[in-house]
Order: structure tokens, then sequence, then C-alpha cells
């Protein structure tokens, strides 16, 4: 984990996710991992770093794997890019709740508006950050974002913070309350 006023590293977690594409902390201080390569989403106790549970995502067929990950009011979202879809999980047993279109064609990160209810979604080829209904899917805003390659994404103390994949760097700028 990275702090967020200077990028030093706080913990370090050796895991067996490969190719990691989200990450989120639990209300319990958990870390939830979202492995691209063994398509699943990963819980590890923070400070010991054991593995508590994994449980496999859609498609369930070892095509595409996890992406952006998130909480809200007790269940994990995350999106899987092939799929076209962000889903919503129960963390105590694995079963799909409800899921939404992500739109774009290859999504990664997704963040709760801090103003409202809504979710973001980062489109990696469009480079483009949608604004959505979390109940219906619908586009609500989109907001476009420069660099190669936007990833990861999410929101903090009202900015978004995006990461680029092919230069590593983190950009941020600021989520707008009409957005």
């Amino acid at each position: 984990m990275l702090s967020y006023d200077d990028g030093r590293e706080l913990n370090k977690i050796k895991t067996r996710a490969l190719h990691s594409s989200g990450i989120t902390i639990d209300p319990q201080g958990n870390v939830w991992v979202a492995s691209t390569f063994t398509f699943e989403l990963i819980c590890f106790d923070q400070k010991t770093g054991k593995e508590l549970v994994a449980y496999a995502t859609p498609p369930y067929d070892q095509s595409g794997g996890p992406h952006g990950t998130e909480w809200r009011d007790g269940k994990l979202w995350f999106n899987v890019p092939i799929t076209g879809r962000i889903f919503q999980m129960d963390p105590t047993d694995g079963k799909i709740l409800h899921s939404i279109p992500c739109h774009g064609d290859r999504a990664h990160g997704i963040a709760w508006d801090p103003y409202d209810a809504s979710l973001w979604c980062v489109d990696t080829n469009r480079r483009v950050i949608y604004k959505l209904n979390p109940f219906t899917g619908d586009i609500l805003s989109a907001v476009g974002c420069s660099g190669p390659e936007p990833h990861g994404m999410t929101v903090w103390q009202g900015n978004f913070w995006v990461c680029d994949a092919e230069s590593r760097a983190v950009s941020t700028f600021e989520v707008l309350k009409d957005g």
C-alpha cells in the first residue's frame, strides 16, 4: 500500500495474484485484489498477508478476469472488461447480486462519486470516464482523460486519481460536482 500524501510504501503483501488490476480495502481493513489472470477476487489480511478467501468471477471460463474494485454498502463492486459489465458481489459467499453495462470497450478502474450515489468507470481504449447509474447502467455524464492508457482509478477527497499503465504515472484532477 502507498501513501496518498507522498507515494511512499506503507505495507507490502506477497500474493499469488497474477496481474492485479484492482485493489480495495473492505470495512474490516482486509485487502481485496482483482487477479486478472487467476480469474478471481482474493481477500488478504492487511497485517499478516494471509489469504482469507478467493472467489471466481464472471464469466467463469478463464477468458477474462476482474479489474476495478470498490466497496459500497457492504458489497464488493468490480468490472470484468471481457464481459462489458460491472458486477455487485456479496463478499460473504461470492454470489453475484446485480450487474450493469460498463460501456466503452475496455473498462478498468471504478470509483463512487463523492457527491451522489453514481459510479464512475474508466475505459482504457476510449480514454473516457463514464458516470453511471449503478442500478440501470445508464450513462449520466462522461469526462475525457489524457494519457496513453488510463487503468487504475479511484476518487479520493473530491479528485480522480488515474494511473497510466504505460508510464506508471499517476495524475489527479477534480471531480466536478455537476459532472
